[in-house]
């Protein structure tokens, strides 16, 4: 696992993970973002334009998101949801840890929180 702060050739692997992310090579892409820690995977998301996030979401499973899901601060979070097709956000909320998934539905109205708590208990009997 990279830790970027403290690798040699930090600007070099940003630069080729954001080349691999414009150019759609989602294999290359993956490979070095996954080889990232955590906190550098989420840091490296938080400097994206929304049409680079767009991408990232089609190149990532919603298990492999929901840890940096978790990771982002409450405003971060609900901004991001809505940019989620609704299927990968189900998947991705039913992956979170039940502490984070609770804080999650505690800054959504009862009207927002229900639309996934009902879909999400649907998709775990399917």
């Amino acid at each position: 696992m990279i830790k970027l702060n403290q690798y040699e050739y930090k600007e070099e692997y940003t630069y080729y993970m954001l080349q691999a992310l414009r150019e759609g090579d989602k294999e290359v892409f993956r490979k070095d973002f996954l080889n990232l820690h955590p906190t550098d995977q989420t840091e490296f998301f938080l400097s994206l334009d929304d049409n680079r996030r767009l991408r990232i979401y089609s190149f990532l499973h919603p298990t492999e998101f929901s840890e940096i899901f978790s990771e982002l601060n409450p405003d971060m979070q609900k901004k991001i949801i809505v940019e989620l097709d609704r299927k990968y956000a189900i998947d991705m909320l039913n992956e979170l840890p039940s502490d984070d998934a609770a804080d999650f539905f505690g800054l959504l109205t009862h009207k927002e929180a229900d639309f996934f708590l009902t879909r999400m208990e649907k998709d775990a009997f399917l």
